[in-house]
């Protein structure tokens, strides 16, 4: 073997242990501690319904969306594990990380059924299987996506539950800023004196209930998903709420705001979550949100084209000189 081959071995080999000895913070998850119960999924049948898959399934099969919708959990996830996996060899990013899945709980991937799976989940306990979950995949920190308008999430929050020290919480604002005419009811009935006009002392009480689900929670970050069609500034209530309400209390926290520009919603209705989409984001409108709110911090997912077709792109964005998270 000659040197330069020798050195290529050597530093592949450093990369190798290097990549298994450390261990990753996953900065935007799904996931839920096991204090929030039934919030939490989890299992093969779980796995297997994710709604990536479910439009993988949708668009390799001729079963009606509406048929799919009436199958039981077990039944749609069946379905899914013979078309994907059994009919068809699994090669995109989706299928292959449930084969990911199995291979790492030594389950089989060429079964013609899901039993020995369902079993194997079956007889875990949660927090044991949690653990184990995160070692294998060697992470040390999650971070949930906690929406405080959810009725069943916030119902645990307010029970006074501790989480799990590994997973981090976001404050997610999509119900708020999106669509506000279709929650002030929820905000009102929670004590806060919010009207969809945001007249009277509307700000002030979004920002007071920003503040109260801050010291709740203690986020990471807050979060909201804008559509491909946002622009800053306007003449919205959207455009408002984040000027006046949200990014004064990002500044006074000192957190990050994550942006997530170009989601666009049911795109195609009959598949549900299935059938979102995504659209060309302004780049201009997070230059102007940086011009204007310089000393706040921003993370930004954009969907943009540029001579090939729309692609997700992470973009850490900021004004000035401070660092990011």
């Amino acid at each position: 073997m000659d040197k330069q081959a020798e050195s290529s071995d050597q530093i592949r080999s450093t990369v190798d242990d290097v990549l298994a000895s450390t261990q990753f913070i996953d900065i935007h998850t799904h996931l839920f501690a096991p204090q929030f119960g039934n919030l939490g999924l989890w299992g093969i049948d779980e796995i297997l319904t994710y709604h990536y898959l479910e439009a993988e399934f949708l668009r390799s099969c001729n079963m009606p969306p509406e048929r799919y919708w009436n199958l039981s959990k077990k039944e749609q996830a069946d379905a899914i594990w013979r078309v994907l996996f059994v009919e068809n060899t699994p090669v995109s990013e989706a299928t292959r990380g449930v084969v990911a899945v199995l291979q790492a709980f030594d389950l089989p991937t060429g079964s013609s059924d899901l039993e020995e799976a369902r079993s194997f989940f079956r007889n875990q306990n949660v927090e044991v299987h949690l653990r184990t979950t995160l070692q294998k995949a060697g992470v040390s920190t999650v971070v949930m996506t906690n929406d405080p308008l959810h009725p069943e999430e916030r119902e645990v929050w307010m029970r006074g539950v501790e989480p799990d020290p590994k997973f981090k919480t976001v404050l997610r604002l999509d119900r708020i800023v999106r669509d506000l005419p279709a929650h002030c009811d929820a905000l009102l009935h929670s004590g806060y004196e919010v009207d969809s006009q945001l007249s009277g002392r509307s700000i002030s009480e979004l920002r007071r209930f920003l503040f109260d689900w801050h010291e709740r929670i203690q986020p990471v970050y807050m979060a909201v998903s804008l559509p491909d069609t946002f622009n800053f500034p306007e003449e919205t209530i959207q455009s408002r709420i984040l000027s006046d309400a949200v990014l004064p209390a990002c500044r006074e926290f000192d957190l990050p705001l994550s942006l997530m520009i170009g989601v666009r919603y049911q795109v195609n209705p009959r598949i549900r979550l299935a059938g979102d989409g995504v659209g060309r984001a302004d780049l201009r409108a997070v230059e102007r949100l940086c011009r204007d709110f310089p000393d706040n911090r921003f993370l930004i997912l954009l969907c943009y084209k540029k001579g090939a077709p729309q692609k997700g792109q992470l973009a850490s964005c900021r004004s000035r000189t401070r660092a990011m998270i």
